[in-house]
């Protein structure tokens, strides 16, 4: 018995009846198919009544010398015919695009994560110390804002420096765009043949753009596997900021479907320099300090089954603390870095702070 792929996924308890991944292929071509038929009726009927314009106005003017030759039913020029499709591309192209943003938004985290997070960060207190009892040191960053998110299995949830999300907004613009030109000029074509004006160079040139077209939305569609499949990396640690010569736990957690060759975590300290040559700014960085806590080969990450490990981190009493200045810096940061197949290998930063020793040590949320 044959059986066609359904556009769907359901999940049941810790199993997943269909793919994911492919529900959300298919959520996304639905949305940007409902986006670019919104765009072609509205095309449809600002085309129309803009046509229309043109031929009633002579005819306008026309009537003004001559009331009793021309009737009021020529002089009607649309309808509730017109609003009412109008309006219905409105919303379809709104509700097109809601849809698509509020997808791809939430590509790498599951609603399920989501929900368990918020509801977990609605019942702690965060209790952290008023700027009156902090002692400001100079060149030192703070890093409050890298501690205004509770952890799962630690105290803190570090956030990464780039999202991933970020990769998909090139090619989704490109595909929209590119699609919704073709369906506006398909718009023209079409009302052309229909008032007996063809446009026959420009219904010839539909061709190859819908070739370009389809060629930007799989395109769209291959980044979206990709960035889906990959997964979102969760880096948690016992306490922040961190101070030379202490211990700390860290956890984390690497989801989505896909097998890693090779994966590491790493502790780093880089020093940052930035300096003119010329006419031109160039940055220079350089490890001073890097502490490998995992290299694991050949990991399997399974939707259902996340990879996930907690270490212990030891930094030497002897180490830099984090530093900003006008022309040089020291940063600390966690590193997971993979290479996977067949999706592309990644690298994701986590900056961390670490203060000179001998301070008083900041209040734990928990």
């Amino acid at each position: 018995m044959v059986r066609f792929p359904r556009p769907y996924s359901k999940k049941r308890g810790k199993r997943f009846i269909g793919t994911e991944l492919r529900s959300l292929l298919w959520e996304t071509a639905f949305f940007s198919g409902v986006f670019l038929v919104g765009v072609f009726v509205l095309s449809l009927v600002l085309i129309s009544e803009l046509a229309t314009w043109h031929e009633l106005h002579p005819l306008k003017e026309f009537t003004k010398l001559h009331p009793d030759r021309v009737t009021p039913r020529e002089l009607h020029g649309g309808g509730l015919s017109s609003w009412i499709f109008g309006i219905l591309g409105v919303a379809a192209i709104g509700s097109g695009a809601a849809g698509l943003v509020y997808r791809l938004v939430r590509v790498g985290a599951s609603s399920e994560r989501r929900s368990a997070f918020a509801k977990r960060a609605s019942s702690i207190e965060i209790i952290v110390p008023g700027d009156e009892g902090v002692e400001r040191l100079p060149s030192v960053p703070r890093g409050i804002s890298l501690t205004d998110s509770p952890g799962e299995r630690l105290t803190y949830r570090l956030a990464a420096e780039s999202s991933a999300g970020g990769e998909l907004v090139g090619p989704l613009l490109l595909a929209l765009l590119w699609n919704a030109v073709w369906f506006v000029l398909l718009a023209v074509v079409v009302l052309g043949f229909w008032y007996g004006s063809p446009r026959y160079i420009l219904a010839g040139l539909l061709i190859p753009f819908a070739g370009i077209g389809y060629w930007s939305f799989r395109f769209f569609l291959s980044q979206l596997r990709r960035s889906a499949g990959l997964g979102p990396t969760i880096v948690e640690i016992s306490d922040h900021p961190l101070y030379p010569g202490r211990r700390y736990r860290l956890f984390v957690s690497q989801s989505g479907r896909l097998r890693l060759r090779r994966l590491t975590v790493r502790v780093v300290c880089e020093e940052e320099t930035v300096y003119s040559q010329g006419t031109d700014v160039r940055v220079e960085r350089y490890e001073v300090f890097a502490q490998e806590v995992c290299a694991e080969r050949d990991v399997r990450v399974d939707p259902q089954a996340p990879w996930e490990q907690q270490f212990t981190v030891d930094l030497p009493p002897n180490v830099m603390h984090s530093f900003v200045g006008d022309h040089n810096a020291v940063r600390w940061k966690v590193i997971v870095s993979g290479e996977a197949r067949p999706w592309p290998s990644f690298c994701r930063n986590y900056p961390v702070v670490v203060h000179p020793p001998g301070l008083p040590p900041k209040r734990s949320p928990r």
